[in-house]
């Protein structure tokens, strides 16, 4: 039998974002104000993913509002499921008084790389994408990510770097990026033909057991759950952050919406810990 939250989140994945905000969100979401000027900056300035003249409908599986980068004010945190494998499955919204709804260059793509499916679509087979490296120079360097984000600033499109490589692809509108150094590769191949990005299954945010003192971010995928520490946002969209990957505690089956980092036990609650 369909929970009310599992029932919600099917309603998420299939409607069109024309239809998301208006009737699926609860009512409390509906009502509040970031979660609208989201709507209309998606609608209007910087939908996720525009190839040629082809706008693959938005689809949401969740969205908190939250502290994330413990600066003092909230950001959106968006749960996509994306139509194309080089595309990041959680993204950042600033939102401001003075300047609206901007997103963060740097989106995250949490979990290791996948076998390909064959349930994305994929931008090298539209003649969008491509794979590149950059002879004696490593992705690993800071300034190779931001000379080739500068460089294409004003055309936009999406990067992905990877550790001795990077995918490119054309897609419409402002620029994208996804950092995947350090996370191991199927092949010695430069290219990102033969996998894909994991599936997210739930994004939760709050306090570990050991450090109340700031958020961390929670991205549940396999058997494992990606922490991530943001300290903060560069002017380039750019996340300064911390990743550990921990192991689900048994019979994990979720965090508990709206309570942050806690989650169901056979006695109780608990919350997320690092220590395994």
């Amino acid at each position: 039998m369909l929970t009310a939250l599992m029932k919600r989140r099917l309603i998420l994945l299939l409607l069109p974002v024309s239809l998301l905000y208006s009737s699926s969100l609860p009512p409390q979401a509906e009502e509040h104000s970031s979660v609208e000027a989201l709507k209309k900056y998606i609608l209007e300035k910087d939908y996720p993913e525009v190839f040629g003249d082809t706008h693959y409908h938005v689809r949401v599986e969740d969205i908190l509002e939250v502290d994330i980068d413990n600066d003092g004010m909230k950001e959106l945190v968006v749960q996509f499921y994306p139509h194309f494998r080089q595309s990041a499955s959680v993204v950042l919204y600033k939102v401001s008084s003075e300047s609206g709804v901007t997103r963060v260059t740097e989106g995250l793509a949490p979990g290791p790389l996948q076998k390909v499916s064959g349930d994305y679509l994929d931008s090298h087979k539209i003649g969008s994408g491509g794979d590149f490296y950059i002879g004696g120079a490593s992705t690993t360097s800071g300034d190779a990510v931001k000379g080739i984000l500068s460089a294409i600033a004003n055309t936009g499109g999406a990067v992905v770097a990877y550790d001795d490589f990077y995918h490119l692809d054309g897609r419409k509108g402002n620029v994208w990026y996804v950092d995947m150094r350090g996370v191991k590769l199927p092949s010695h191949a430069r290219d990102c033909s033969s996998f894909e990005f994991s599936k997210v299954r739930q994004i939760a945010a709050g306090h570990l057991r050991e450090d109340s003192s700031k958020n961390y971010l929670a991205a549940w995928v396999g058997q494992e759950i990606y922490v991530y520490l943001i300290r903060g946002v560069s002017n380039r969209g750019l996340l300064d952050k911390e990743l550990w990957v921990v192991k689900a505690p048994a019979y994990f089956n979720g965090f508990i919406p709206g309570q942050g980092l806690t989650y169901k036990t056979a006695s109780g609650t608990a919350l997320l810990t690092l220590r395994n």
